[in-house]
């Protein structure tokens, strides 16, 4: 039973490396496709002016540039609606805005209890 749950701690451990190392292969080819394309890439940051406000509209990679992460955690949050998004055609944009407020929604606010 011993080696059984070593066995599976070693999978576990193995598939948390290989997920760690995707994510790492990912965002070198979401650099590279950026700066083989130029800045922003074909899909980069598109600013947009609409009545009396200025938005700006970020790509997926842009996205997973910002926060750091890789593009199936970021899609995941996009498909819960954690990080809203728009899609437009076969494109998903997400507004700065929107990723600023979630980024501020995931803050760590120490709690105030006092022993």
């Amino acid at each position: 039973m011993a080696q059984k749950e070593t066995s599976l701690q070693q999978l576990r451990q193995a598939l948390d490396d290989l997920r760690q190392a995707l994510e790492g292969v990912e965002s070198a080819l979401l650099e590279f496709e950026e700066q083989a394309l130029g800045e922003g890439g074909v899909e980069g940051a598109q600013r947009r002016h609409i009545g009396e406000t200025d938005f700006e509209l970020l790509s997926i990679p842009d996205v997973c540039q910002q926060l750091g992460m890789g593009k199936s955690w970021v899609y995941r949050r996009l498909k819960s609606g954690e990080i809203p998004s728009i899609k437009l055609g076969h494109n998903i944009k997400v507004e700065r805005q929107d990723l600023e407020q979630y980024l501020e929604r995931q803050r760590f606010q120490p709690s105030s209890e006092e022993d």
